[in-house]
Parts: structure tokens; sequence; C-alpha cells
């Protein structure tokens, strides 16, 4: 009787020092970034750090500089004119762009944004991920001269969050009833513009920061002499959004 005690009493100890292993090995195995084992993407393999508000060394390192950044408050009208000049006819129907797009590309009128090194799509309710091809290289480079401008700062790359390109006029009235930014008659359905978020900043890791952690949204002082020094060069019209949190560009030239 007493070896049956005693027996139950190491298999009770042995399982319960089981579980405790397998739970331990259940959260290292949670944890690790699977991905990276397999891409040999040395960016995404960085691990993802939260900063709470006020603690992000690279807002820090933003907020100490003095950027030199402009009123960036180019009227509709101003973007209107560029977008008239260079975009494309506006269509009056989803359905109508859509079955015309392909002859666009095909002609290079218009070319098609994908995700690239220095920017990222959010999801289009609202719009088509399409610009005319000067709108796509004025992005680029908007792009690139940010992440140089990061680089000079000491601070690892981030995306661009881009959140809205092409319209129809019939999107554009669809926003309009939830958006107050949202004209009646906008340069976007000229696939000549472009929104950028100013408070959204993804880091390469792809993770976003939780509520009440950093979202890099001091980022848009960088971004705002980017657009600002572009803007004096005569290559894009900007206005800031800021019912929106974006910049709103033109290209000009």
């Amino acid at each position: 009787m007493r070896k049956a005690k005693r027996l139950s009493i190491y298999f009770f100890i042995l399982g319960f020092c089981s579980c405790l292993l397998l739970i331990g090995t259940v959260r290292f195995l949670t944890h690790l970034e699977w991905s990276s084992f397999f891409s040999g993407d040395d960016d995404m393999s960085e691990e993802a750090t939260f900063y709470p508000l006020g603690h992000c060394p690279d807002c820090q390192k933003i907020s100490t500089k003095y950027w030199k950044i402009g009123s960036l408050d180019d009227n509709n009208p101003v973007h209107l004119e560029c977008a008239h000049r260079m975009g494309i006819t506006p269509y009056e129907t989803n359905a109508a762009l859509e079955s015309n797009i392909k002859s666009h590309l095909l002609r290079g009128h218009m070319e098609k944004l994908e995700d690239t090194e220095n920017y990222k799509l959010k999801e289009l309710t609202h719009s088509y991920p399409y610009l005319v091809p000067k709108a796509v290289t004025l992005l680029n480079e908007i792009g690139d001269r940010f992440e140089n401008k990061l680089e000079l700062a000491d601070i690892k790359p981030h995306y661009m969050m881009i959140s809205s390109v092409l319209r129809t006029i019939e999107s554009q009235n669809g926003l309009g009833k939830k958006n107050s930014n949202a004209t009646t008659v906008s340069a976007h359905i000229f696939g000549t513009s472009v929104d950028i978020s100013y408070k959204e900043f993804l880091p390469r890791h792809g993770k976003k920061a939780r509520e009440g952690f950093c979202r890099h949204d001091l980022m848009r002082h960088v971004l705002a002499e980017v657009l600002t020094e572009m803007s004096n060069e005569g290559r894009c019209k900007v206005v800031i959004e800021k019912r929106q949190a974006c910049f709103h560009i033109t290209v000009a030239n």
C-alpha cells in the first residue's frame, strides 16, 4: 500500500514537471520568428520592440533635430490645375475604370503600385492602386529621400504607408459621405495624387505597435522635410489633411 502511494506521488511529480516543461517549450516556440529560418531576409528577421509613448529612441533622435518644414498648404484648386494638366480623364464609375485599366497599363498611361522597399499600401477601400507614370516616379523618389534622411539620423528603415491613390467619381462621392476632407472634385480622380499617412510608419520587421505604444508618428517631420524640399523644387503640390492624418500629394512637373 505504501509502495503504491509512493508511486502515485512520483507519477504526480513527474506529470507536473512534464506540464511545466511543455508550457515553457510552447511559449518559446510561439515567440520564434519562423520566417527567418526560411526567407533569409535579415531585415525581416529583426526582433520587434515596442516602446511606451515618450520612450522611443528613434523619436527622441528625431525630436532633437531642427527640421526645415514649409507650410505645405497648397489648396485644392492648385492640385486640380496640375491634375487636369498631367492626369487621365476621370471615370464616372468603378466598373468603367475596371474595364479600361488594362488598356491604360498597356499604353503606358498608368502604372500599378506595388509594395516596395520604401512604402506599403494600406487596404484601399475607396481607391485603386494606379497612378500616372510621373506620379509613380515622384512617389519612389519621396521614398528614397525619406530613407536617406532616416539613415543620416541613424534610424533603421521604416515603410511609408500609402492610404489612398486613384479614385473614380463614384468612389469619391462615396468617400465624401464619411470624410469631410473628400471634396466633390479631387485630384485623386485624375491619377496624379497619392495620400501618405503621417501617423503610421511601419518598421521593416513588419509588426505594428499596439495601442499606447509608439507608432513613430514623429517621423512625419522627416517626411514633411522631404515634401518641403520637393515642393520647393516644383516637383509636387502638398497639403496636410488633419482629419485623415495624411499628406495629400499631387505631381506637378
